[in-house]
């Protein structure tokens, strides 16, 4: 049985912590802002006589942040009144704000032991039965808890939102070992119907879901392109629209959200992965490490793999050369078979046209080469980062903005009539050759009679030990 949240803390003001405050208000909660107090002075600080100890000084990080959220484009806030019900203070002098807080949220920066220091803060002044979420993108949840007393890590949880929280419809809701079904209940109901979001259940594992995907599917493409000879306009003009992915496609989609934002994440992928068969796929290729080494971070930095210039057509957009490095006026691409895939209205059928027709020229190429990899990929993460390839799905559709996920594509390249949402449970776990197995609507539960005689032989990677009372993780999907 779910509880109710009545009034929502979130600690770390940034871009997400933000945004995640932004939108519980829309919901109409009151809420708490915290951020760290500052260390020094400003110029005009010390001109106006002010000391730390003001208490102007000691919120400026905060109402600086929160400003940026009230003035964000396009709008964090349903309306600007909205912002009356957020309470924003300092750690230092306003933890004590969050005692009586329904759910505590952590959005701070992304390294280990701050948010473990953090949650030890917490749990001296939070009340019992509240719920602590992180909203990490990919360090282990169990680990952020780590050290904590047993009810507050049966209580403790990750939610990790996508960016921007109001508008962005996923949310992947990640249990440990530790966490009380009714916890995952209530912060499913509640994101459902009161914030409005597609929830799917991650394990703990890095990089959870969509962003372990969209990853895989991110450095495969840029690859590619390095290995191949394909140019930054060809690439976009290939991975966007034209495949159901977002228009920003893939080079531009990096300079949206910051070249160094999926560098910081590659790099962490790439170390939480040793086991993983092609974890080499994650080492960042040569031309990101000499981009974020010359502050050519893309759209905020007015560089990246685009820049703005004076052509002779007036404004242009030139891409960056990934041979020479430097930007040149835009040459736009013709491909024979991407003008008659884009005839052809139906997804399905233009994927399974672009598949049957690959090897009419090297735009097909490209997209066989890394559409295939990608879903191979996938498949192999099944049950390590879900037990539910739907999830998988609508992970890639909710997050990304891809129209099709990766077993969708492959439902849709399919000529057998196979699908994979009707597949039948494999015997073994992942084992080689073998479907992605089914599994249960979220995590499995060896207390069941089902799971015990379903699942006999399955390795215990495969379950996540819980209670039979857990019936609403093993719904089925809408």
């Amino acid at each position: 049985m779910s509880q109710l949240i009545k009034k929502v803390a979130v600690i770390g003001a940034g871009t997400m912590g933000g945004g995640i405050a932004a939108h519980a208000a829309n919901a109409g909660l009151p809420v708490v802002l915290l951020d760290m107090a500052p260390t020094a002075l400003t110029p005009e600080e010390h001109a106006k006589g002010l000391t730390l100890e003001s208490k102007v000084v000691r919120d400026r990080i905060v109402n600086s942040l929160f400003d940026r959220v009230k003035k964000a484009r396009p709008a964090a806030l349903f309306t600007p009144e909205r912002a009356q019900q957020v309470t924003v203070g300092n750690l230092e002098d306003g933890l004590g704000l969050i005692a009586d807080a329904d759910w505590i949220v952590e959005a701070i920066v992304e390294q280990l032991e701050p948010k473990r220091a953090l949650m030890a803060q917490i749990e001296q002044v939070r009340k019992p039965g509240s719920i602590v979420s992180s909203n990490t993108s990919g360090i282990p949840i169990a680990a952020i808890a780590e050290g904590r007393s047993d009810e507050f890590r049966q209580y403790f949880l990750g939610t990790h939102f996508f960016n921007p929280p109001r508008y962005l419809y996923l949310l992947e809701v990640i249990p440990t070992l530790d966490t009380l079904p009714q916890v995952v209940e209530t912060i499913w109901d509640f994101a459902d119907q009161q914030l409005g979001k597609g929830v799917v259940i991650a394990k703990d594992r890095p990089n959870f879901i969509a962003n372990r995907i969209g990853t895989y599917a991110g450095q495969i493409t840029v690859q590619h392109a390095l290995q191949h000879g394909y140019s930054v306009e060809e690439v976009d003009s290939l991975t966007g629209e034209l495949i159901g992915h977002p228009r920003t496609a893939t080079f531009r989609l990096f300079d949206l959200v910051g070249i160094d934002v999926p560098v910081h994440v590659t790099r962490n992928l790439y170390n939480a992965i040793p086991d993983d068969e092609e974890r080499e796929v994650f080492r960042l290729p040569e031309v990101l490490e000499q981009m974020v080494a010359r502050g050519w971070l893309g759209n905020k930095a007015g560089i990246g793999f685009y820049k703005q210039a004076k052509g002779a057509s007036g404004k242009e957009f030139w891409p960056l050369n990934l041979q020479t490095m430097e930007h040149e006026p835009p040459k736009k691409p013709r491909f024979e078979m991407v003008g008659k895939a884009r005839k052809i209205e139906d997804l399905a059928e233009r994927l399974r046209f672009i598949m049957d027709n690959a090897d009419m020229d090297r735009a097909g190429q490209f997209l066989r080469e890394t559409t295939l990899r990608m879903m191979a990929y996938t498949s192999r993460r099944i049950p390590g980062i879900t037990e539910y390839i739907a999830d998988v799905d609508k992970a890639m559709r909710w997050g990304f903005g891809w129209a099709l996920g990766p077993f969708e594509i492959w439902d849709a390249r399919s000529r057998s009539g196979t699908r994979w949402a009707s597949a039948r449970p494999s015997p073994r776990c992942g084992s080689a050759g073998s479907p992605p197995r089914r599994g249960s609507r979220r995590c499995s539960t060896r207390a069941t009679s089902r799971s015990t005689s379903a699942r006999a032989g399955a390795s215990s990677a495969c379950t996540i030990r819980r209670p039979a009372s857990i019936s609403r993780w093993s719904r089925p999907p809408a």
